[in-house]
């Protein structure tokens, strides 16, 4: 079934909605994954004033990280995973829309009229339709009421 370009714009908010959402996901996760960056560099300042580092020193330099960007990286992803999943629902409602207001075209094109046809032919008597069943149907003989 052919739909002109102005048919299809119907739900291009929630399509828009969806790209955005979508484009956005992956933004969503560098940031978080800047923060995380952003987080080690405010806790690790103090060690990192001077070249050499010692054991401990770098020990504690690598628990900042793996607990800051760890934890910012895996937050960055979770988030991005539900933007895109509501990125999809988006999609899927404008479907959901679209597939409803199809539906209910069709039924306004074609089964309402042949349902008005019908009652219209249920509704006028047919003289031929009597006639034939006079014909057809033997008279039907009551009991005599008591």
């Amino acid at each position: 079934m052919n739909q002109d370009p102005v048919q299809r714009t119907r739900y291009q908010g929630l399509r828009r909605g969806r790209r955005t959402l979508a484009i956005m996901a992956p933004l969503v996760q560098v940031g978080f994954l800047a923060l995380g960056v952003s987080i080690f560099l405010e806790q690790a300042m103090p060690l990192l004033s001077d070249a050499q580092f010692t054991w401990g020193e770098r020990n504690i330099m690598g628990m900042i990280a793996l607990v800051a960007l760890g934890g910012c990286g895996f937050a960055g992803w979770v988030v991005g995973r539900l933007i895109a999943v509501a990125a999809e629902v988006l999609d899927a409602m404008a479907d959901t829309a679209e597939a409803a207001w199809r539906t209910t075209q069709l039924l306004e094109a074609h089964v309402v009229p042949v349902l008005t046809r019908i009652a219209v032919a249920l509704e006028q008597p047919s003289r031929d339709h009597d006639r034939d069943r006079d014909r057809s149907e033997p008279p039907r003989h009551r009991p005599a009421k008591p």
